[in-house]
């Protein structure tokens, strides 16, 4: 494996390429019932809602997936970046990195409780798009490798009656 970056540098890339932002961004298209002339406001004033989401997103893959990633010699993932940058073992690493989930859920869970109901739609998609990232990655790669888990959850979602 080449450069390893910082843990810092890894996140600043990383929230973007987890695809949060492109799936919030549809997100807001498809909830908000008349689409604000600003939308680069509501963007900016939801960024780091935004952000957090996009980081629970990439942090739990990061956690599912970075093993199989590392065998494979794939870029670093942010357990592999705090490794390297702090001197941690995986297990160190690991604990880090489920602190930054936390914090993020945190900060998501703020703004779903202090906003205007205007957007509480939108809101709701961005929790349930991290909380899909996590029922995904609960139980390892749950999105590259589909298991037995991951199917009873779609089937209690889509097909099973409450």
């Amino acid at each position: 494996m080449g450069y390893i970056p910082s843990l810092q540098e890894y996140l600043s890339n990383a929230w973007i390429s987890s695809s949060g932002p492109v799936i919030l961004l549809h997100s807001y298209f498809a909830t908000m019932h008349e689409v604000a002339d600003d939308i680069d406001n509501f963007l900016h004033t939801y960024e780091d809602l935004i952000y957090n989401v996009s980081l629970v997103i990439r942090l739990c893959n990061d956690l599912a997936t970075s093993v199989a990633e590392k065998e494979r010699g794939d870029a670093a993932s942010a357990i592999l970046c705090y490794m390297n940058q702090m001197g941690a073992s995986e297990e160190e690493a690991r604990k880090h990195i489920h602190n930054t989930i936390n914090n993020a859920w945190k900060r998501i869970n703020g703004h779903c409780f202090t906003q205007d109901a205007s957007v509480e739609p939108f809101l709701t998609q961005a929790q349930n798009a991290a909380r899909v990232a996590h029922t995904l990655y609960l139980n390892g790669d749950g999105f590259g490798i589909q298991d037995r888990d991951i199917k009873k959850h779609i089937l209690s979602l889509l097909v099973e009656p409450l």
